[in-house]
């Protein structure tokens, strides 16, 4: 009887572990094939020592919003959830807004992208200033697996903004990478397995 109890004791655990193991591989998926794609302008990333074994290190043109270029919620706080609001322009999506939650009503050629407020910035003083009111934000798609010895060549081109980062969405904002681009040219595809 003892027996019996461990062995459906084992056999309830491996269960359990194989469906959470497979919900997370069905969320990957099922992101990955969204109909809804938008085209990230990357930006350098500093200090440049750059190549790290197969992957790249990236950085969106998105992560560092000013406040008077776009509107930008005047209640969000380092730390909070933030929704970028993007119209899916050519060749990157361009941000629009930055909201609380994530928008009710789209418009065409709009979606929204989530991420985290990591630091705003603001200044105080009572002269105007270029760039002194800025929210920072961090985004789940910070690095890319390459092929071996494919990093440096993309690192060069997204230190020149060369570089184009696809980014599946889905209708919450969650964010998957997808894919690069080189001057407007898809070069890989991100794997579903």
């Amino acid at each position: 009887m003892t027996r019996t109890r461990i062995i459906i004791g084992l056999l309830v655990a491996v269960t359990f572990q194989t469906a959470i193991l497979t919900q997370m591989v069905w969320a990957q998926i099922t992101l990955l094939r969204s109909p809804t794609e938008v085209v990230l302008e990357s930006a350098p990333v500093d200090p440049r020592d750059l190549f790290r074994g197969d992957y790249v290190i990236l950085n969106y043109a998105i992560a560092s919003l000013e406040y008077g270029e776009i509107p930008i919620d005047e209640t969000l706080r380092t730390g909070d959830d933030a929704y970028v609001v993007l119209k899916i322009t050519s060749p990157y999506a361009t941000p629009f807004r930055v909201l609380t939650a994530y928008p009710d009503n789209l418009g065409d050629n709009e979606t929204a992208i989530k991420g985290r407020v990591s630091q705003i910035q603001k200044s105080f003083a009572e002269r105007e200033c270029t760039r002194c009111q800025i929210i920072h934000l961090s985004y789940p798609l910070d690095n890319y697996f390459v092929p071996e010895g494919t990093g440096s060549e993309i690192e060069e081109y997204r230190n020149e903004r060369a570089l184009g980062v696809i980014v599946a969405l889905n209708g919450e904002g969650d964010a998957a990478i997808k894919g690069l681009m080189m001057d407007g040219e898809k070069i890989y595809d991100t794997p579903l397995f």
